[in-house]
């Protein structure tokens, strides 16, 4: 029997069409010592039925609550949680059959290790890639500067969760909270990652991440609260204003890519005020700012064309 025991935390609405996979994948583990907490987060669909049929195992504990969000929902979970090790997995996420006995051996092996996680492989639609981050130990400044954790990768002692205050269920956070929490953690423990694909991040139509506007919101908002932390060092906080940054830059991209001319040109101007010496951010903001949308567009398709025609 493993010695340590995990606690795999499913924050379920409406996941009908997806829950039984993702249950299934989880069940399959080859690691011994651990259970799944269901926590339904209000779901008004068929989702408790398709759960109930597996609550004959002693692995799996079902959790009903008020709709409130899948931050409140966590928080529930690792209230509930008899683990020492937690880890969460969306309903539509998948755990690959090895996951808990890679990750659970690192934190065996490192008692100084208080997050683990690893590569994940995303599926488009059928298309898949893999996503190789390779940070581990004082992980603070890497994880302003780039949101390299997803969430269904990510385990974390459970000692540490409750010490933070687990997640922070202000609804300006949806999509992020996961982040704000690993920024958390960050501060006071190492971290460890196991570098082989060990989740699948399903993207559809429904991914609440593919909105651009919302997540911008919500990735600010995470660095603002990070950035208000009293114990920060000048350091610390000369790093939080370089991810506000790198958001504005990052978003800016996102919004050209969607031709979202006006939101791009936004972004971009933000980006100048923190670094004013970037006149070339300026320049493109203004540029964006008067540029039809149609003629954008327009100039895309040329480009694929002409580069169709090379090829």
């Amino acid at each position: 029997m493993n010695q340590l025991k995990a606690s795999v935390i499913v924050a379920m609405y409406n996941g009908e069409a997806t829950v039984e996979k993702t249950l299934n994948s989880l069940l399959a583990q080859t690691y011994e010592n651990y259970e799944i907490i269901i926590v339904d987060d209000g779901s008004t669909d068929s989702s408790k039925h398709i759960v109930e049929k597996y609550l004959d195992s002693h692995k799996v504990r079902y959790v009903f609550k008020e709709n409130g969000g899948v931050a409140a929902a966590r928080n529930v979970g690792i209230e509930h949680a008899k683990g020492d090790i937690v880890g969460f997995c969306d309903q539509d996420d998948l755990w690959k059959p090895n996951k808990l006995e890679k990750q659970m051996k690192t934190f065996e092996q490192h008692p100084d290790v208080g997050v683990v996680y690893s590569w994940i492989e995303v599926d488009r639609n059928g298309d898949f890639s893999i996503s190789k981050p390779c940070f581990e130990g004082e992980c603070f400044k890497a994880l302003l500067m780039q949101n390299f954790i997803s969430c269904c990768t990510g385990m974390a002692r459970r000692n540490l969760l409750l010490e933070i205050g687990g997640f922070d269920e202000s609804r300006e956070l949806h999509g992020v909270d996961d982040r704000h929490v690993w920024l958390r953690l960050a501060r006071i423990t190492r971290f460890g990652v196991v570098s082989e694909p060990l989740a699948t991040y399903v993207i559809h139509g429904a991914n609440y991440s593919l909105n651009e506007a919302k997540m911008l919101t919500a990735d600010l908002i995470c660095i603002s609260k990070i950035s208000s932390i009293s114990s920060l060092t000048e350091q610390e906080m000369a790093w939080c204003k370089e991810a506000e940054y790198r958001v504005y830059r990052h978003y800016a991209s996102n919004f050209f890519y969607i031709n979202e001319l006006k939101e791009c040109s936004s972004c971009y101007s933000n980006a100048w005020k923190i670094k004013k010496h970037r006149i070339d951010l300026l320049i493109a903001s203004l540029i964006l700012k008067v540029t039809p949308r149609a003629l954008l567009v327009s100039i895309k398709k040329m480009r694929k064309r002409i580069k169709g025609e090379v090829a």
